[in-house]
């Protein structure tokens, strides 16, 4: 396999949330960031009665999700508002800050009392939306009504935004993903005659234009997008689709130019902002002092050899992950390449999504079956192919693990980016793990030096798992640092600083 040779290094300028931080002062001055999600970015736990007698202060949890986890340091910072839906309990707004430092930002959290509204507009969002926009017509549900629901539920955001935007100058706001698509819609015609920047970021993949027309609303998602002044997406692929549609759908309403849509009046820039991670903390974490006995001790404690080698795969439990694939792609290596029988193993990290939606319950129920079958098919002397953790896994204990495996297999039939995969090489420096990257996961357009491999070719896919795994070191190594140069490169926070310099531009032109 031919490899170029790996550029000299080179950083984003910005490389910690304080770099972001200052940047942005620079920007935006003393103005706040408006930040809108439909899930928190801190949950509340109540502490059991013997600890609040010891401390009244909450313990704060911190869910998993690089992209909500960077911008809630950078608000840490520089102060500003978050809107989430509600799902813990605590006061509310909730104030969130550092340990012994000033309040730092405030969580407004949204309530949906209504059980119809909530179960409608949850519906919209998972049972339509992210099947087609995934391209998988086939798990798409519709119920009558839910449009409606989702409609109502991003005008209680919009409402407790523009509230919070007649209260303070803000220097941008900054909304997130399919389940607030229609946000803006109710919140520019509340702005005052100087409105601070509409900056909106779609997370997840933008299908082809085909797969729209099975969403009667689709001229609204669009017009709704298009509220906004800065539009991103994750790769050059998703930003022409969605151009693509916006021009069938809308028609003469619009003109475009370029990266730049002309609507209403108005001048929307649409461009691809890749999300990355933060490379420099899970490298201290893969080779920190702690980092190598956490990843043997939690082996240990699932049946695993430290010293046996193994694949590993880290997925929310979501028919988009690949996980039958994978498995197949497992059985057809096996079956083929036998002297990996006994030698190599997959540790599947899969908690559970949406565990209450039937249609995720019937697919969870058919991996953990596939699971099994394929164990008992292939188990040799104590030893199994598969040994699956349902739980997440913190980063403390996932970098070194992912730095001990010999590869991480990433089998998605569509992804937006998958971060995983950029964890991962984070911590190979100077190592030989591989990584086996689905083609169909966004992060293949950025990562082309990556081993790839098609979820849908069980066979093409293990003969290239096994021909990698054999290469030498040094091929394999040196693969890494070119891989690596990308991920340090296009990190979180060089993420943060495009988007902030791209709506900065917006707001003087």
């Amino acid at each position: 396999m031919t490899q170029r040779a790996a550029p000299s290094p080179s950083r984003s300028r910005l490389s910690t949330a304080l770099g972001v931080s200052s940047l942005y002062r620079r920007l935006f001055g003393e103005g706040e960031i408006l930040v809108a999600t439909h899930r928190e970015p801190v949950v509340w736990v109540e502490r059991p009665p013997e600890e609040t007698r010891k401390s009244a202060a909450p313990r704060l949890r911190y869910p998993a999700g690089g992209v909500s986890q960077s911008l809630h340091r950078l608000l840490l910072q520089t102060g500003g508002d978050w809107v989430a839906l509600r799902s813990s309990p605590g006061p509310n707004p909730l104030t969130v800050s550092l340990p012994d430092q000033p309040a730092s930002y405030e969580l407004h959290r949204i309530l949906l009392s209504d059980p119809n509204i909530s179960a409608g507009y949850q519906r919209f969002a998972n049972d339509l939306l992210w099947p087609l926009f995934h391209e998988e017509p086939g798990r798409v549900l519709t119920h009558p009504g839910d449009f409606e629901h989702y409609q109502h539920v991003n005008a209680l955001f919009a409402d407790r935004m523009a509230t919070l935007l007649e209260k303070r100058h803000n220097g941008f706001v900054f909304i997130h993903d399919y389940q607030l698509a229609l946000v803006a819609r109710g919140l520019r015609p509340r702005l005052s005659k100087n409105p601070p920047p509409l900056a909106f970021f779609w997370h997840i993949p933008w299908p082809r234009h085909s797969f729209l027309t099975e969403i009667p609303e689709r001229a609204d998602i669009v017009r709704g997008l298009l509220e906004h002044d800065l539009l991103g997406f994750q790769t050059p692929l998703y930003r022409d689709r969605f151009l693509e549609s916006a021009s069938e759908l809308l028609g003469d309403e619009i003109r475009i130019r370029r990266q730049t849509v002309l609507w209403q009046g108005r001048k929307i820039h649409v461009g691809d902002y890749p999300i990355g991670v933060d490379p420099d903390r899970f490298e201290s974490l893969a080779q920190g002092p702690e980092g190598p006995g956490l990843a043997r001790k939690f082996l240990r404690q699932v049946g695993m050899d430290p010293e046996i080698p193994f694949l590993i795969s880290v997925d929310r439990m979501d028919y988009t992950k690949g996980f039958l694939k994978r498995l197949e792609i497992l059985e057809t290596l096996f079956r083929r390449y036998p002297e990996h029988v006994g030698s190599l193993r997959l540790l599947q990290i899969a908690p559970p999504t949406r565990t209450t939606h039937p249609p995720y319950q019937s697919y969870q129920t058919r991996v953990r079956q596939a699971v099994r079958e394929t164990n008992a098919r292939w188990a040799r002397d104590g030893w199994e192919p598969i040994v699956t953790i349902e739980e997440t896994v913190e980063h403390r204990t996932l970098a070194p693990l992912y730095r001990l495996a010999a590869g991480a297999l990433v089998t998605s039939t569509n992804d937006g980016m998958n971060l995983v995969a950029k964890e991962y090489l984070a911590t190979q420096k100077d190592a030989g793990g591989t990584l086996f990257l689905s083609r169909y996961a966004g992060a293949a357009h950025g990562l082309r030096d990556a081993v790839l491999i098609d979820p849908y070719d069980p066979e093409g896919s293990a003969r290239i798992i096994h021909t990698a795994l054999e290469e030498p070191l040094a091929i394999r190594s040196g693969r890494n640092r070119i891989l690596r140069e990308e991920v340090l490169r296009h990190n979180i926070y060089e993420w943060m600083e495009s988007i902030l310099n791209e709506v900065h531009d917006l707001k003087n032109r």
